[in-house]
């Protein structure tokens, strides 16, 4: 089997020209030299610096290393969820070839990553130099560090194999995706949130430790109690950083993945049988993880895979009839209500834009930017102390919050049939005037770029407190905002289309020249919405006038430019529905291009 392989691998190496042999002959150096470079360059670091190193300074190098570890571990899983093994079960079926060992084969080659070649070197270094520094007594924590990466690959070759099995379903494998990536980024949005939000923040610490430090070198009477004060506040910041060393050798002891570091200091302070316990853990999770995948592997490959139960054929079944019942009620599906004031054909795009919206998963995707936006927003205005103060400036500030939630939906407001891809011929060959296209497409973005920009102005009334005028002009801000926004995004749209892959937002094949326009389009929408201050820049000039007080001038402004965009928007949107016409057939070959 490994012959095979190995003649497998020559083979393919032969076919290559002579600039890929190039490449990949410096990329297989590069690693060596990369390995061994880490290797060697923690082995040193450790013979210079460990010595005097007490245990809670080996918990916290060994907790720092495993968690940087198992970040860029994450961002590998995420760039590759689903398990490709390097030998097929499917085409070994009919060898005498034991299964055991292709799955060992295969889990073994899971191995070879960017990260392990990065960090286990650098790891195993690093405990050699423990051993060279404090005798053989740590000769445990080479082990430690062999069953923390075994077990870190066993689980991660049962998720990805656990992973392929559902994602043959491919609408239930792009929820899959999203929901992990949007979980991953909103773990890797909580220090920013945390930090923001003042979490972290030490400097009244610093800046008393650094006013009683003056004080207790000031030569006078107060300067005993100064500096009894002194050691008082370094005794309290002791108090306080033993108290999160045992929270952390707490959680270390209960999380596996913090087996290593508690391992490792337990080694290190002679209690020998809890880093034993440690290694043999991990090695065990590592076993049963491997077991399971196994079973799993076989399940689903030789036998067939899971047949459906016919509890899930019986649920699957009633739904349906629901369904139908509902509808002999009078309660029809989404995509067959009308909108009220617009046309049959502009009602039918909008709701089967709002229902593409709701089962696609990589435009939920889009929601996570908007939530993170208005958080943001949110925190800021909490950590301003005179909030108050910022009532003058609402018309100001509630256009900021608007720009900022509806910025975060330009993806889809200047790529609207990114998502469509080859269902853009039924819009080709439909006898719909173009322009209601375009609206219809508008509309179905409409609820959900007025849902996140309510949200931002509610938290600034609750948070500032705008004067009633104010608010009620803000909410005509963000119609205005919405209907430039748009005007925009149908232009962009019809220009550079870009067809977006099937699983996540990332654009396929897009051309430069797109890619800066969509850049280019960025630019242009602070502009765009400038006009947009202008009611308030009016009010502001009449502010010390007597008839200003009672005339609500931002108001009556703000709705005689929104009247002014409606009847702009409707003569663009004619323009716009010509150019589409014009350019469909592009368009069309751009979102089916493989």
């Amino acid at each position: 089997m490994l012959w095979m392989r190995y003649r497998i691998l020559m083979n393919r190496f032969q076919k290559v020209g002579k600039v890929s042999k190039f490449f990949l002959a410096l990329l297989l150096i590069l690693s060596v030299v990369v390995a061994v470079g880490g290797f060697v360059g923690t082995l040193m670091l450790g013979l210079a610096k460990l010595e005097g190193a007490e245990a809670k300074h080996i918990l916290w190098i060994w907790l720092g290393a495993t968690i940087i570890f198992l970040f860029f571990w994450m961002v590998g899983l995420m760039t590759e969820l689903q398990r490709s093994d390097s030998m097929s079960f499917k085409n070994l079926l009919h060898l005498p070839v034991s299964l055991e060992w292709v799955f060992l084969y295969n889990y073994i080659g899971s191995f070879i990553s960017l990260s392990i070649l990065v960090f286990l070197p650098p790891m195993l270094g690093f405990a050699l130099a423990l051993v060279l520094v404090f005798g053989v007594k740590m000769l445990l924590g080479m082990l430690l560090v062999l069953g923390f990466f075994t077990m870190v690959t066993a689980l991660t070759y049962q998720l990805r194999g656990w992973l392929a099995r559902l994602m043959e379903d491919k609408r239930r494998g792009r929820n899959i995706v999203m929901g992990i990536t949007f979980c991953f980024v909103m773990i890797m949005q909580l220090p920013n949130l945390i930090n923001l939000s003042g979490g972290w923040d030490d400097s009244e610490a610093r800046s008393k430790r650094f006013e009683l430090m003056l004080a207790a070198e000031r030569e006078g009477p107060a300067q005993a109690k100064a500096q009894d004060a002194l050691e008082a506040f370094l005794m309290e910041q002791k108090e306080a950083s033993e108290q999160v060393e045992r929270y952390v050798s707490i959680g270390a002891v209960v999380v596996p993945f913090g087996w290593l570091p508690y391992g490792m200091s337990a080694v290190f302070d002679g209690r020998w049988l809890a880093g034993l316990l440690c290694a043999v853990g991990l090695f065990a999770i590592a076993t049963w993880s491997l077991a399971k995948s196994y079973r799993a592997t076989m399940t689903s490959i030789v036998q067939g895979g899971p047949v459906r139960d016919e509890a899930s054929a019986l649920a699957a079944q009633a739904k349906q009839e629901s369904k139908d019942a509902r509808r002999k009620n009078g309660k029809l599906p989404l995509i067959e209500k009308r909108i009220h004031g617009f046309s049959e054909q502009t009602s039918a795009i909008a709701t089967a834009g709002i229902q593409s919206l709701i089962r696609a998963p990589e435009a939920k995707m889009m929601l996570l930017s908007p939530i993170i936006m208005v958080g943001l927003f949110v925190i800021m205005l909490l950590k301003n102390p005179d909030r108050a103060g910022l009532a003058d400036y609402g018309p100001g500030i509630s256009l900021g919050a608007i720009a900022m939630a509806m910025l975060s939906l330009q993806q889809l407001l200047q790529n609207q049939f990114g998502l469509d891809r080859a269902g853009f011929r039924a819009y080709l060959l439909s006898p719909i005037p173009r322009y209601r296209i375009l609206l219809g497409k508008n509309l179905a973005l409409a609820p959900i770029a007025f849902c996140i920009g309510m949200v931002a102005l509610l938290a600034l009334q609750v948070l500032v407190g705008l004067n009633l005028e104010h608010m009620l002009g803000a909410n005509l801000q963000l119609l205005s905002a919405f209907l430039i926004l748009s005007m925009i995004g149908n232009q962009i749209s019809i220009l550079g289309p870009m067809r977006l892959k099937e699983v996540g937002m990332k654009a396929s094949g897009a051309k430069l020249r797109i890619i800066l326009l969509q850049m280019l389009s960025f630019f242009l929408i602070p502009i765009s919405l400038a006009p947009l201050l202008l009611p308030w820049a009016i009010e502001y000039g009449f502010r010390d006038h007597a008839w200003a007080t009672w005339v609500p001038i931002y108001l009556l402004l703000q709705a005689m430019e929104l009247l002014a965009l409606l009847s702009i928007y409707q003569w663009t949107l004619k323009q716009q529905g010509d150019l589409l016409q014009q350019r469909e057939q592009q368009i069309l070959e751009t979102l089916t291009r493989n």
